[in-house]
């Protein structure tokens, strides 16, 4: 019983601290949640995870934007550690209300990253003046992120989409006596990385900023970009048995 009377009374402090908004902001803008983005990629570029840096790098950018309105990410911490919700953005059902409940979020954005990979080709010439030569290496990343959105109030959910995209990036070096001397490779390498992220959020913005404020001809234009990554998904693998 004192835990209980304890955790009633925190809950109590957390609503006075932050107290929640009606189901949409005073300016009539929807209001969002940022949930961590949960990663199944295993891959680690960036220090803490990449699912950490999509959900910071998106909850920044999408308050920058003057269409949202965005539950501050310690704010919203603070309620999932009190009520004890996941962070992972696997919600059980009732956990969406709870939230917007609780923080005044309309819709609860959530991913997973299903795919993040890098490669990187490097390409040299001997040059035949003095023995000095050069290198032209390309450093491509590619990332996948299936991105949902929830309405609070119905718990369901409002928007889905895969976004995927990828990005080189191309430098030239100068080696002499067969490249002994080269600079710029680890750089280009990390540019790429953090240039596909980027890209990525900001589609992820420029879709939600369509589909749920906008509201206009751009969910045409969204509408063909999806049928084309679909379209491109299926001719990248050829199945036994298919027409020829």
């Amino acid at each position: 019983m004192p835990a209980l009377i304890a955790r009633l009374l925190l809950a109590c402090a957390l609503l006075l601290l932050f107290p929640a908004r009606g189901s949409a902001g005073s300016d009539g803008k929807p209001v969002f949640g940022v949930l961590k983005f949960q990663d199944e990629t295993g891959a680690l570029p960036f220090q803490g995870g990449i699912g950490r840096v999509l959900t910071n790098i998106l909850a920044n950018e999408m308050a920058a934007r003057p269409g949202f309105t965005v539950v501050e990410r310690r704010r919203l911490q603070a309620i999932l550690e009190e009520q004890d919700l996941g962070t992972s953005g696997r919600l059980r059902p009732g956990d969406g209300a709870r939230i917007g409940e609780l923080t005044g979020a309309q819709y609860l954005v959530m991913g997973t990253v299903t795919a993040f990979e890098e490669g990187v080709e490097k390409k040299s010439a001997r040059g035949s003046f003095r023995g000095i030569g050069g290198s032209r290496e390309s450093s491509t990343a590619y990332l996948a992120i299936d991105l949902r959105v929830v309405d609070t109030t119905t718990g369901e959910i409002a928007q889905a989409r895969t976004i995927e995209g990828r990005t080189t990036r191309t430098a030239s070096s100068v080696g002499i006596d067969a490249g002994i001397a080269s600079f710029g490779y680890e750089t280009l390498h990390n540019e790429a990385l953090a240039k596909v992220v980027r890209a990525a959020i900001i589609e992820v913005i420029d879709y939600l900023e369509c589909t749920m404020v906008r509201r206009d001809a751009c969910i045409a234009v969204y509408a063909d970009k999806e049928q084309r990554r679909i379209e491109g998904t299926r001719k990248a693998i050829k199945f036994d048995g298919g027409n020829r």
